[in-house]
């Protein structure tokens, strides 16, 4: 299947994969599998990446009820699933 995430956030220093989920959701099999696929592909670009120059790539899985329009990046991350 063909799998988009929600956002893609470039910082200084890393590119994130960043999905957001029901808090209730966080723990289905299928977000759980497709948190599996994207740790790989970010595995598979970051290894690239470092050959060719390039930034590392994570993937953040952030519960819904962690974002907030006051909340920054930072503060998703230290709070991600």
């Amino acid at each position: 299947r063909r799998y988009e995430p929600d956002f893609i956030v470039e910082t200084a220093e890393t590119i994130y994969m960043v999905e957001t989920k029901a808090a209730k959701d966080v723990s289905d099999e299928d977000v759980q599998l497709k948190r599996i696929a994207a740790e790989e592909y970010c595995k598979q670009a970051s290894e690239y990446t470092r050959e060719n120059g390039g930034k590392p790539w994570n993937y953040v899985l952030v519960s819904h009820d962690k974002v907030d329009k006051t909340s920054d990046f930072e503060y998703l991350l230290i709070h991600s699933v």
